[in-house]
């Protein structure tokens, strides 16, 4: 390789940077799990939809006041934000502000008499993929009632997170096709997510989303599954939730997998249960990969420390 001799302007420009170069190295990130650890506070808002149709929100957000980054998440099917407290509150904590709606198809879904419990897909399509766009583009009256909170959102940093049906609701919104249910698929790839992050994103199913649906995902996501995340009669084989990683596009891609972990993680969220002590640590873990995935796509700065894998979890990520 040929040196160049510098000229006296560089040379003089790299002997005044010098005494930068040699000064304290930068503080250490701080570890995801103390992010994590801090204090959040959630509060109610019920919007109203363009067909008059409610849509009670939970807002999960950092219990200091301050300027932060989104998060919309979409919960699993016939669940409600609230059974995701366990998830949502620590990464709110961490410094987002989520914003959860609360599905058509929720089993606490305010219904009026005589609607069904259990609205047609067409419904449900519609009513939930309507409540995401409502979290990822807050209008003044949820930018208003954040404000009243000391709460500001910042600009451009947004993520896109769900568990199961809402995982692939997240995924749209990073690029991911579905079939809609006319048929046919939508673009629903909107610019300003940064980051996915699905838990337990459902695999290739006729009339919902075929493998190459994956393949026009542009924003960074990371899939999360267990090795006993399996829905039987619906998923099962746990491997099926790979085909969000596996077929999306080579360079954006993270993929975390526990040992033993089933589709609610023992009942951490969605499902309540009796969770073990192996589920709960590495429960802590995944939050801590999502955390970690988030922070380096949608929030200045360095993402926080995960630290060496632990038993019976594992990560995999495309280089950036």
């Amino acid at each position: 390789m040929t040196r160049r001799a510098l000229t006296p302007a560089a040379a003089l420009l790299l002997f005044a940077c010098a005494p930068l170069a040699r000064g304290a190295a930068p503080a250490e990130a701080p570890a995801c799990a103390d992010l994590l650890a801090r204090e959040a506070q959630s509060f109610a808002i019920e919007r109203t939809a363009e067909d008059g149709r409610p849509v009670p929100l939970t807002v999960f957000a950092p219990a200091e006041p301050g300027e932060y980054p989104l998060v919309a998440f979409s919960h699993g099917a016939f669940a409600a934000p609230g059974r995701y407290a366990a998830m949502l509150e620590p990464l709110a904590a961490a410094g987002f502000v989520v914003l959860a709606p609360m599905h058509v198809d929720s089993e606490e879904y305010p219904r009026a008499e005589g609607e069904p419990e259990r609205p047609s897909h067409p419904v449900t399509w519609a009513g939930r993929t309507a409540d995401m766009e409502l979290a990822l583009a807050p209008d003044e009256v949820l930018r208003a009632a954040l404000a009243e909170k000391g709460l500001t959102l910042a600009a451009g940093k947004v993520a896109a997170l769900g568990h199961s049906y809402g995982a692939l609701i997240a995924q749209l919104y990073g690029g991911a096709r579905a079939v809609e249910p006319e048929g046919g698929s939508v673009d629903r790839r909107r610019g300003e997510v940064g980051a996915v992050v699905a838990f337990s994103p459902p695999g290739p199913m006729p009339g919902l989303i075929a493998r190459e649906g994956w393949a026009s995902l542009a924003a960074p996501a990371l899939t999360i599954t267990g090795t006993a995340d399996v829905l039987p009669g619906f998923i099962d084989d746990w491997r099926a939730h790979l085909a969000a990683h596996e077929a999306a596009p080579p360079g954006a891609r993270a993929l975390w997998v526990g040992e033993d972990i089933d589709h609610y993680f023992g009942g951490s969220f969605g499902r309540p249960g009796e969770v073990s002590e192996d589920e709960a640590r590495l429960f802590a873990r995944a939050l801590e990969r999502a955390l970690a995935f988030m922070q380096a796509r949608v929030q200045d700065g360095a993402a926080c420390r995960v630290g060496e894998p632990i038993p019976g979890e594992s990560y995999e990520e495309d280089a950036a």
